[in-house]
């Protein structure tokens, strides 16, 4: 029976991505082009930024510092797929009522996407780290450590989100083990010298030499299988959301001009995996400024690393976008306005709700520390890039509640158009700042561009057919 479960739902997954790439092939094929080329680009960029820090690693605020932003970053991502993750109702009541478990049920709607997003994301992230550890004390090995801890750190926010559905739902005691489990990796990593990265506290000590690469990589390894051990069956038996009792209608604006943007936004705010996120999001970006801050790291450090922690955790607004109006494009589309009004809606409502706590948490972290005002600029633009990557993705593999591990495939596809940008962007803006062009004017082309082609995505996939 097991066997059979995920031989279904891994057929269904790939029968959707067939018919993603099938309805566009070339914009598919160049993205898979652009994913296969990015890690050696990013080796490159790894041997520059470890150069840069080769004289500075010494210390253990720089080499904790360069773990623990990818952790960071990892552990929103996680939080943010853990709570849009739906029970296990969601694979139908014919396998609702059968005799697999429920871990089994959420294992195989997440074997193929997590298949799918490791052979994306882990070449890119394994090469910029190795090359960047390359240029360091701590050697290759170090480097592959420092991928893995950034990998596991995806089910220690899975973790933390569960905890915090738990406590909102009424299981205290589930919440104080999951809380004591945090302060168990605190003290951890307490007794290494970095609180903050627990049982990857290792692989810090190993890119400044002074720990053995295997030790760290042995310590990020078992920290990545026990913490996935931990979240599977804590996903599996995830308590029922509290009913809620139902709200009178009201008329949110008067007069016709913001309707369509207030009703997008409203939309978008009424699911728990979108609010939740945006709260998970806030919460690790102002841990982002305490840890900075308490390491003293100068300034735009708090800034940078809270600001791009909390974009990794709002992007899903935007991720969303595409999957929460389709289901209603038939009336979208049946009304008197132009689609084209309910597109650019759509991404305006997204780039605003990805903003929003990123804004938020920018404004503190300068009150805090202080930045400069190119940092601001480079963060701006980061997130409109971003949200834009994330528009596209969901267009491409519109985000779909109701199945299990379908989440997880457009977060696959969202890393593919990510790290596709990423790899344009690289080689087309330094070619326009050697023909003269002003770097802002660069910015605002790039950004332009973006933002272009995911209103046209978006487009296309409200006015054709919903997949």
């Amino acid at each position: 029976m097991r066997s059979a479960l995920y031989s279904a739902v891994a057929r269904c997954h790939a029968r959707r991505l067939g018919k993603t790439v099938a309805t566009a092939p070339l914009p598919a094929a160049i993205v898979a082009i652009l994913v296969v080329l990015a890690p050696l680009g990013l080796v490159r960029v790894g041997r520059a930024v470890g150069g840069e820090l080769a004289g500075a690693v010494g210390t253990g605020d720089v080499a904790d510092a360069l773990v623990l932003g990818p952790v960071l970053a990892a552990a929103v991502a996680g939080a943010a797929l853990a709570v849009s993750l739906p029970g296990r109702p969601a694979l139908g009541q014919q396998v609702a009522a059968g005799p697999c478990s429920g871990i089994a049920t959420i294992g195989a709607g997440l074997l193929v996407p997590g298949l799918i997003g490791a052979l994306v994301v882990l070449p890119s992230l394994v090469a910029v780290c190795v090359a960047l550890a390359s240029e360091l004390p701590g050697g290759p090995i170090a480097g592959v450590a420092l991928a893995v801890a950034g990998f596991s750190a995806v089910p220690a926010g899975a973790v933390l989100a569960e905890g915090v559905l738990a406590a909102g739902r009424g299981r205290r005691r589930r919440s104080l083990v999951i809380a004591g489990g945090a302060l168990a990796w605190a003290l951890t990593g307490l007794a290494s010298g970095a609180a903050a990265l627990g049982p990857l506290a290792p692989v810090g000590a190993a890119l400044r030499g002074s720990q053995s690469a295997w030790f760290a990589l042995a310590a990020a390894c078992g920290a990545a299988a026990a913490l996935a051990l931990a979240w599977f069956p804590l996903a599996a038996t995830r308590p029922e959301k509290r009913s809620r009792t139902a709200r009178p209608a009201r008329a949110l604006v008067r007069g016709e001009r913001f309707r369509v943007p207030v009703a997008v936004a409203v939309l978008l705010t009424r699911r728990d995996d979108v609010r939740l996120a945006t709260v998970g999001a806030l919460g690790f970006g102002a841990a982002g400024i305490v840890i900075a801050g308490a390491a003293a790291a100068p300034a735009p450090t708090p800034f940078l690393l809270a600001t791009t922690t909390a974009l990794l955790g709002s992007i899903l607004c935007s991720l969303a976008v595409c999957g929460v109006l389709l289901p209603g494009r038939w009336l979208w589309l049946g009304g008197p306005g132009d689609g084209r009004v309910i597109s650019l809606a759509g991404c305006l409502v997204g780039l605003t709700g990805s903003a929003f706590p990123v804004a938020i948490l920018g404004v503190g972290a300068m009150v805090a520390s202080g930045a400069s005002w190119s940092a601001v600029g480079a963060v701006a633009a980061f997130v409109i890039v971003g949200s834009a990557a994330a528009l596209l993705a969901g267009a491409a593999v519109p985000w779909r509640a109701d199945e299990v591990g379908d989440q997880l495939t457009t977060f696959a596809a969202f890393g593919a158009v990510a790290i596709a940008m990423s790899l344009t962007v690289a080689l087309v803006a330094p070619r326009l700042v050697s023909l003269g062009l002003p770097d802002p004017v660069v910015i605002v082309f790039v950004c332009g561009v973006s933002m272009g082609a995911a209103l046209d995505a978006l487009g296309r996939r409200l006015g054709g057919a919903s997949g």
